[in-house]
């Protein structure tokens, strides 16, 4: 089954492999797992930025990738109250750019990521996210 979340991103390369085997039948239930708002500015990385990587478990290699997209609430990776676990957040990488570069692009264009409300710098990867926010503009966490 060819299970396609956004026009460019394959449903393996946003979730753990653990939740595509329980329920790669069952479509509806794997979309319902992401925000909108995460998936149409995830598809615009990928537009603006080239060659995008979240997940990488699919493609066979020893350190595979598993929870940069979707995690589960049981997932003792990042954060425990972590907007992965709500299909709200994306950790990616880029064959292009550095995560660095692509921070400071979104930073000086926001206007081309209007659901970006949040982001982690000092990190290689560009991790974002669309957490109802009240302040104004993109903030930067550091961890």
């Amino acid at each position: 089954m060819n299970l396609k979340l956004a026009p460019n991103f394959h449903i393996k390369e946003l979730v753990p492999e653990s939740i595509f085997d329980q329920f790669s039948a069952n479509e509806p239930f794997l979309v319902a797992l992401f925000d909108d708002k995460a998936l149409i500015t995830l598809q615009a990385l990928r537009e603006q930025f080239g060659s995008t990587y979240v997940n990488t478990w699919h493609l066979g290699n020893d350190i595979g990738m598993h929870f940069r997209g979707y995690r589960p609430l049981h997932c003792n990776v990042g954060a425990r109250c972590s907007y992965h676990k709500l299909g709200m957040a994306f950790d990616c990488n880029f064959t292009k750019v550095s995560a660095e570069e692509a921070r400071q692009y979104i930073l000086k264009n926001p206007q081309q990521f209007p659901h970006i409300t949040a982001m982690e710098g000092q990190v290689s990867w560009l991790h974002f996210d669309v957490r109802p926010a009240d302040w104004d503009g993109i903030r930067v966490f550091n961890p």
